[in-house]
């Protein structure tokens, strides 16, 4: 009975330390994914946090948010961050009056896993201003890749939908999904979206994403 006795505790301690091994494993990680990629703390903007987002880069099909509204959906402990050359290049062009586009990371850590979505902040006032920073990049491409978007967007826009971010991707287990995060939240996180921007208006419930 003793033995048996002392086989339950010994069990049962093993099991505690286990459970109190895990949130250290997890900060372990995500204290070494920042330190590897540069990342440190970050505050958004407001109107950032506040705005609309697209969450597929060619072609998106819905509108989502506010972002503020997103990340309060995915649980487990929130923290945004930003390269240390990200902070200093959007810290230069402040002083020179420019805003620009950047990268934020969302990371989101719980004692299962630590996941990060991965954010552009688009500064951008209207639609064209938004086509205009993609047309710098891609040249006479741009028409082709984003042009119909651009009149998506400003359909929402009129319509009061002030659209402040690109979800760009999601990374698991230090990988970059494969999918476009569109298709994911929307069907995976069960993240509803707020504006279908083909139909240009509010979706339909019933309306899948490929």
């Amino acid at each position: 009975m003793i033995l048996k006795k002392w086989s339950l505790i010994a069990a049962a301690f093993m099991v505690i330390s286990l459970g109190l091994m895990v949130p250290a494993v997890s900060a372990e990680s995500h204290q070494a994914f920042r330190q590897e990629n540069g990342l440190q703390p970050y505050v958004p903007p407001q109107w950032f946090l506040k705005g609309y987002f697209i969450a597929r880069e060619k072609n998106p099909t819905y509108l989502f948010g506010p972002v503020q509204d997103f990340v309060g959906t995915l649980g487990g402990t929130t923290t945004w961050l930003i390269e240390d050359v990200e902070l200093e290049r959007v810290k230069r062009a402040a002083q020179d009056g420019k805003k620009v586009e950047y990268s934020l990371f969302l990371e989101v850590a719980s004692p299962e896993k630590t996941v990060y979505w991965v954010f552009v902040v688009l500064p951008h006032e209207n639609a064209q201003a938004w086509y205009d920073a993609r047309r710098s990049y891609h040249g006479r491409k741009a028409e082709a890749y984003y042009g119909k978007t651009r009149s998506e967007l400003e359909r929402a826009l009129s319509q009061g939908f002030q659209i402040s971010a690109e979800l760009r991707f999601l990374i698991e287990k230090g990988e970059i999904g494969s999918q476009p995060p569109e298709g994911v939240i929307k069907n995976t996180y069960n993240c509803k979206p707020v504006f279908d921007l083909v139909a240009g208006g509010r979706p339909n419930p019933k309306a899948k994403t490929d």
